[in-house]
């Protein structure tokens, strides 16, 4: 998958909290398991000199090249076992030839005639026996296998003072780095396999159908941990409709954000009579019943006549979100037991009347599509200017197929870090068998970065 530089820069914000998060555990992480739980380093060294009396060069450049191959000679020899041996022996400490390896580094210095042993060990006083018995011991080794060999200590060792290791501060900086790298690869493995809706411009690429509304993360109690993470704060319940213009209502972004669905809604569903409208989602808790009650309240304050229909006959919500008695309603018309007039429920909007569930029936789906349906729409479209119908799940039940073809159109709520991909494509694709006219998504729980980039799509409505 490839990244523009805008997609990289809208993942690492996305994510931005989480990349800090990680980034501050590096850094801690590696500075409290270096200053309190890792041991410190004690590094002791010697420093001696190969003189090449063997030379045979004419020039000083062959007798620097023959010595540097010398000190190459001298330094296998001094990494063998036998040599360690020797210095187990002659320390007295209890080490093995193996460990002695891992503490000890040999190697030449810049290309010069001088080499370096050093010994890195947790006690200073090891690390200094350790090199000093090497000092002693390696000029002799070294003669015992060639005997024309001159070794001469340049810098003698001494009792190291102060730690060597670890370096708290460079590691310290590897741990930040480290963090921020993790975080930064993680949030682009996770956008990459995550097949939930993303954004509002990701949707309208996908499927080329309009985005006619944003709706803002909301949520009525208080914030919790959770709800900072962008992948957890969208498990939360989705908005109640009861807050949505009324004067307590703190969120003036929320309020905006259905002023600009009504007048989206206007402007798609232009034709001279009563507008009809189903509102449906891929799967359940999206927020397609408070997006149907917030959509018929904004029309209504605008002065429309709007009749909101609860057609989800299993599990209609609509009646407690107005307080409004549940039966009867839509089920016991169809059914014949009632007429209109007797279920239509006032609200405390003058121009929003409510039809409820009513009893749940055993053939809900057959209810839906049948002729009294068809009937009961014809009948009380004359008396209003929108009629939107709050239908189930198009993914769990098949209902409102059943209806498609009695509406203008249908719009799709879904909800951003919720809804995947393949549930999307699924209820297109069920639709599509119904040439139903899928008007566009409204797409619940958007961040407020999503909600200010999609600004520039929508049309701006200066009526409350």
């Amino acid at each position: 998958m490839e990244y523009s530089l805008a997609d990289i820069l809208a993942i690492m914000m996305k994510h931005f909290l989480v990349i800090v998060v990680c980034t501050f555990i590096g850094f801690v992480s590696f500075f409290v398991v270096n200053r309190y739980i890792t041991d410190p380093s004690y590094t002791a060294q010697v420093k001696l000199y190969v003189n090449p009396n063997e030379a045979t060069g004419t020039g000083a450049l062959n007798e620097l090249n023959y010595a540097q191959k010398v000190i190459s000679t001298y330094i296998n020899f001094l990494r063998t076992n036998q040599f360690y041996k020797e210095v187990m022996k002659g320390s007295g400490l209890n080490y093995t030839a193996d460990d002695l390896r891992g503490m000890t580094t040999i190697q030449s210095i810049d290309n010069t005639e001088i080499f370096e042993i050093s010994v890195t060990s947790n006690d200073p006083e090891h690390s200094y026996l350790l090199v000093k018995t090497m000092q002693e011991l390696a000029p002799d080794f070294i003669r015992n296998i060639k005997d024309t060999s001159e070794i001469n200590i340049v810098d003698p060792v001494s009792l190291p003072e102060s730690p060597s290791g670890p370096n708290i501060l460079f590691n310290t900086l590897v741990g930040g780095i480290l963090g921020l790298l993790f975080s930064a690869i993680a949030s682009f493995v996770w956008e990459a396999f995550n097949i939930k809706i993303k954004s509002r411009d990701e949707l309208v690429r996908r499927y080329s159908i309009p985005v006619l509304g944003n709706i803002p993360y909301y949520k009525n109690s208080n914030k919790g941990l959770f709800d900072f993470i962008p992948f957890m704060r969208n498990r939360a319940l989705p908005i109640q409709p009861k807050v949505v213009g009324t004067e307590e209502d703190k969120r003036f972004d929320v309020n905006e954000a259905f002023q600009e669905l009504r007048t989206n809604m206007r402007f798609t569903l232009f034709n001279t009579g009563c507008k009809k409208l189903i509102i449906t989602s891929p799967l359940p808790e999206e927020g397609k019943s408070t997006t149907s009650s917030n959509l018929a309240i904004k029309l209504a304050q605008a002065g429309e006549r709007v009749l909101l229909l609860d057609c989800d006959l299993r599990k209609g919500k609509i009646g407690s979100y107005f307080n409004l008695k549940s039966r009867p309603g839509m089920s016991d018309v169809l059914s014949g037991l009632f007429n209109e007039n007797d279920v239509i429920q006032n609200t405390s909007y003058e121009k929003l009347k409510i039809i409820t569930m009513g009893s749940i029936p055993p053939n809900p789906a057959e209810l839906i599509s049948s002729t009294q349906m068809e009937e009961f729409i014809q009948r009380v479209e004359k008396d209003y200017d929108y009629i939107i119908i709050d239908s189930p799940p198009v993914n769990v039940v098949s209902d409102v197929l059943g209806i498609a073809k009695l509406v203008d159109g249908i719009a799709i709520v879904v909800r951003e870090g919720v809804t995947s991909h393949p549930n999307v494509t699924n209820a297109l694709e069920k639709f599509k068998l119904t040439d139903a006219v899928i008007l566009g998504f409204i797409i619940n729980g958007t961040s407020q970065n999503q909600v200010k980039r999609s600004k520039s799509y929508y049309y701006h409505s200066n009526h409350g």
